[in-house]
């Protein structure tokens, strides 16, 4: 536990230094921005038109109506509605890709593995990756029979398993020793995306806290030669009809899994790779055991009907990160009050309640140009409604509405303060609103260091809400992995580490560079068959 205290301590941020990082790009070296797998067999996935879409208000309440049958046209809108790209962008003679889950400097350290029961996609079950930048799976393995009815014995009928594991040079390229924040912030986008899009079909996503995070790399095939760039596999999905409890997998099923014959030779992202030897230490010593199973029956959270005959997946698609606001908009403070109700875990079930852990991130807000509200610096208590003790003597903690757990700490021009903390970036005081997130972090650290990566994970599903909520609302935001962390803390008067910041986000009507070309994600629509 103390080493990964002294990573996250080795990984702040601070006014007079910055955490230990490249100093400056390499770009002899940058990755590549796609995982392929030489020699593996393509299945091209399917693009439903986005006009076929449910409401946007309805699908974070709970999954949407009957459970779609597990074929090759639900698993198409699945991943087609979170993990695909969205766009991509031109520029003089640059060209890049946006995908539907977004990532820290765009370098996309997360990939997705699936293993598909018989008869779902094809005759036989199948491990294969999911390769965005052609939406199709790369088979890399064909189950034999006898383990494909293993496998089918174990799942639930009309659903897979899901894995999603990290790439860690792709950010440390860029961010050095802070990578696995980021990475992990990645992870909990992701994780919020995939939620979103399979409660659309009618599918639950659930945590499988029963295997241990250490058996993932050799499940996914993740732990073979040839991997140049290291992979390591986060967590394992169940994507299926609701069930209300954690089922077992077998230990002869997952060492089966971890012997399979795999097929495809994983490319090389960079021709050469600078180790940073704090993020594999870290990442080893926060690698879950083999938890306890806990209910998967949740409540249905209340439709908020804040966005009444909006639809969703068009926005999914849409949504953008900002890189400026233009410092002059504002906002109505009903619209805050209508996002920061969706942050509750009670509202927003799909995607906050997947991991079956309690709520450990509250809200610190600057607000800025909120009419009806007056700037200032508030808390949203997102995880008990309670007033916080050990924060500063002078705070206010004024409550700001009867059915909202938002309290006035100061009042005042918060935009300076807000821009100097997120590393002087101006787009922290030119949003309508900035948001840092505390966890608890030390209530959370005492039942093991596995609680840190999820610490962030719940910081990007915040996030991903709070990106989908500005594009509804016509608006844009941005995540913003650069703080100073210890100066958020000392504005909080915190002088121990029951809080930490984690993650910073600004939302507000961004400023669009009209150089840009916004290009088509594919070339061509792949439609269903009928």
């Amino acid at each position: 536990m103390e080493q990964v205290r002294a990573y996250h301590q080795l990984s702040k941020h601070q006014p007079q230094r910055f955490a230990p990082g490249p100093g400056q790009l390499d770009w002899a070296t940058q990755p590549a921005p796609f995982r392929r797998y030489a020699g593996a067999r393509l299945i091209e996935l399917y693009q439903r038109p986005l006009e076929e879409s449910p409401g946007y208000d309805a699908v974070f309440a709970a999954p949407l109506g009957t459970p779609a049958p597990l074929n090759r046209a639900s698993v198409s809108q699945l991943l087609y509605d979170s993990l695909a790209l969205s766009a991509w962008k031109e520029a003089g003679g640059s060209r890049w890709s946006l995908r539907v889950n977004p990532s820290s400097g765009n370098l996309h350290p997360t990939e997705a593995y699936l293993l598909l029961p018989a008869g779902s996609l094809e005759t036989g079950a199948l491990l294969a990756h999911y390769a965005p930048d052609a939406h199709g799976l790369e088979v890399r393995a064909e189950l034999p029979p006898a383990l494909a009815a293993q496998l089918a014995q174990a799942l639930p009928a009309g659903g897979l398993l899901l894995g999603l594991a990290s790439i860690p040079w792709r950010e440390a390229w860029k961010y050095g020793e802070r990578a696995y924040r980021y990475c992990q912030h990645d992870l909990g986008h992701a994780l919020a995306a995939v939620a979103i899009a399979a409660s659309v079909l009618g599918w639950q996503v659930r945590l499988l806290r029963g295997v241990a995070e250490a058996r993932l790399d050799a499940i996914l095939g993740l732990d073979r030669d040839g991997f140049h760039e290291s992979e390591h596999g986060d967590c394992l999905l169940w994507v299926g009809p609701p069930q209300d409890a954690e089922f077992a997998l077998p230990t002869p099923l997952l060492r089966a899994l971890a012997s399979l014959e795999l097929s495809g030779a994983p490319n090389r992202l960079s021709r050469q790779y600078r180790q940073w030897p704090e993020l594999s230490r870290v990442h080893s010593l926060c690698r879950a055991p083999a938890l306890t199973a806990v209910s998967w029956r949740t409540e249905p959270g209340r439709e908020l009907a804040d966005n009444p005959g909006l639809p969703l997946r068009p926005i999914l698609h849409r949504r953008r990160s900002a890189q400026a606001m233009d410092g002059k908009s504002g906002i109505q403070a009903e619209l805050l009050l209508a996002w920061l109700r969706r942050l509750l875990p009670e509202h927003s079930p799909v995607p906050l309640g997947l991991s079956g852990e309690p709520a450990q991130v509250d809200l610190l807000l600057f607000v800025h140009r909120v009419q009806g509200l007056m700037p200032g610096l508030y808390w949203l208590a997102r995880c008990d409604g309670q007033v916080q003790d050990g924060l500063r003597e002078d705070f206010l903690w004024q409550r700001v509405d009867p059915e909202l757990p938002l309290y006035r700490l100061l009042e005042g021009d918060a935009r300076g303060l807000a821009g100097f903390l997120s590393c002087g970036q101006d787009i922290a005081s030119d949003g309508c609103v900035a948001v840092a997130m505390l966890a608890r972090f030390d209530q959370a650290l005492s039942a093991g260091p596995w609680r840190y990566p999820r610490l962030y994970w719940e910081c990007g599903q915040i996030g991903q809400l709070l990106y989908l909520e500005a594009e509804a609302a016509g608006l844009s935001a941005t995540g913003i992995g650069c703080y100073f962390d210890e100066a958020v803390h000392e504005l909080l008067g915190l002088a121990d580490s029951r809080w930490q910041s984690l993650y910073h986000f600004t939302l507000g009507r961004a400023v669009w560079d009209e150089r840009l070309s916004d290009l088509p994600a594919y070339p061509e629509l792949r439609l269903p068959p009928h």
